[in-house]
């Protein structure tokens, strides 16, 4: 790891040459209720993550190692859209950030929100998520950042969320931007 000082001006660049990413990412978000957010992964936001980590450890993404690039793609790999043998595996990242005092309250009263969160497809069909919990297991408290799987057959696209829970309970319609979400069909 090299020691880098901070130089504002480079970092401003830096996030103005990002804007148009960083906006078209934010958009595809959903806060189907307040202090919960569920973000959809795409190939470019994990590159993203993978390059904003390394430069958070001091490493220049364009001269990293590959064994730092290894390290970072295994944190973050996992949430690339993934080619599967008729059609694609998505995920999205569901957090979860509530106020100190209300937080293990809140978090214990969703504990089975995430599994609830339905994918609604074009072609009617519905996909349940497939969790990730980290090292968290199903007895610990929910974890506050969750990664989140479905499956999308060929020619179906997403739609909408579903929840059921009683504490987040309805229809989510999928903003337009979500058709950035899988990646393009050749």
């Amino acid at each position: 790891m090299t020691s880098q000082v901070f130089d504002p001006f480079a970092e401003r660049a830096r996030f103005e040459a990002r804007r148009a990413f960083l906006e078209r990412f934010w958009s595809m978000a959903l806060e189907p209720a307040p202090g919960i957010r569920i973000q959809p992964e795409t190939a470019g936001s994990v590159a993203d993550q993978v390059s904003e980590t390394l430069l958070a450890e001091g490493i220049d993404p364009l001269t990293a190692t590959r064994e730092d690039l290894d390290d970072a793609w295994a944190s973050f790999g996992v949430l690339s859209p993934r080619r599967e043998s008729k059609g694609w595996t998505i995920a999205a990242t569901l957090m979860l950030a509530f106020p100190d005092p209300e937080r293990d309250s809140r978090l214990a009263g969703l504990k089975d929100f995430p599994a609830q969160l339905v994918l609604e497809l074009s072609d009617g069909t519905l996909e349940w998520p497939e969790l990730d919990l980290g090292p968290a297991s199903p007895e610990d408290r929910l974890p506050s950042v969750i990664a989140l799987r479905w499956y999308v057959p060929d020619g179906a696209v997403p739609v909408a969320l579903h929840s059921d829970h009683p504490l987040v309970h309805g229809r989510y319609p999928a903003p337009p931007s979500w058709g950035d979400w899988l990646p393009a069909q050749s």
